[in-house]
């Protein structure tokens, strides 16, 4: 009795020795027994499952005879099942199926193969282009990357399978990066069949006050709020939307307004937006007529702690 259980152990540890599961990433899609060799139909059906869920070309599959055969991307698969042999691309050998890995090699098909594990990638990024302010990720497939943003860059994380650019990416590897601007960050994320688009914008909000005398030179700068002031009736002046910026113009004054109306009911001025002063546009510029210099420095610290 321990002869044969020892006899049946052997059995059963050389079949799992030779069988190879098959992943499209993290997910189980086949076991097959007798390492990577499948019956024609079984092969057929992997094949167009997974070309269908990375939305690849549709192989052409076809017989003559006992002669099967599948044509994808130039390639083609031979079977016959009554002289068994099979045929890549012209080069025949005798196999009593088709062995998936050779398959793989003549598609150009990127795989991991880890013990008895065949790890297909389930994203495939055909390109990743950034114009301007967006950045678009065609792919087929599923989403398996991560957008993340440090100070100086912005990248791509893998979270499964990921090809591209003739590399295939692990879980948890970096895809590619892009330099980030100062103040830049992704602003939006749009998701469509087949691709990804990064909207990237810079923060509009100033991160310094800035207050000077209507009569001095100044030089402005575009992440600062500068505050020209002179004498008047406890009033402040915004420029108005310019519309000859094609919209650009439209965030920097809405931020500029904002703080306008704060400033304003803070301490009850008046608030005037008048096309007649000529202040720079895209810069958060504004200018206060004040009866009393001593409310600059209130007017200061009110700002300063708004801009936290």
């Amino acid at each position: 009795m321990r002869k044969i259980l020892i006899f049946l152990t052997l059995v059963l540890v050389f079949i799992l020795a030779f069988a190879v599961e098959i992943y499209v990433g993290d997910q189980l899609i086949f076991t097959s027994s007798g390492d990577s060799l499948l019956k024609w139909d079984k092969f057929v059906e992997l094949i167009r499952s997974y070309f269908e869920r990375m939305n690849f070309e549709v192989p052409t599959v076809g017989s003559v005879g006992s002669f099967n055969y599948l044509i994808w991307n130039g390639h083609t698969v031979g079977f016959d099942s009554s002289a068994e042999f099979v045929n890549l691309d012209g080069v025949t050998k005798r196999s009593s199926g088709v062995n998936l890995i050779e398959v793989l090699k003549t598609f150009g098909l990127p795989f991991v193969l880890r013990e008895n594990r065949l790890i297909l990638p389930n994203m495939w990024i055909y390109e990743i282009q950034k114009i301007q302010d967006i950045i678009d990720i065609t792919y087929g497939g599923e989403r398996k990357i991560e957008v993340k943003q440090v100070e100086e860059s912005i990248f791509l994380e893998s979270r499964g399978y990921v090809f591209y650019n003739n590399t295939l990416y692990e879980p948890g590897q970096i895809v590619t990066k892009f330099n980030r601007e100062p103040n830049e960050s992704i602003k939006q994320e749009i998701e469509l069949k087949g691709l990804l688009r990064l909207v990237l914008g810079k923060s509009l909000a100033p991160s310094k006050v800035r207050i000077v005398a209507l009569n001095e030179n100044v030089l402005f700068v575009q992440n600062e709020l500068t505050i020209l002031y002179t004498h008047g009736d406890g009033r402040i002046i915004i420029r108005p939307y310019a519309p000859e910026y094609d919209g650009t113009d439209w965030p920097v004054y809405a931020e500029l307004r904002r703080i306008a109306e704060k400033l304003r009911e803070k301490f009850s001025f008046k608030l005037e937006i008048c096309p007649l002063i000529v202040l720079p546009p895209q810069t958060t510029t504004m200018l206060l007529l004040i009866e009393d210099e001593a409310i600059i420095t209130q007017v200061k610290d009110f700002l300063e702690e708004l801009l936290k």
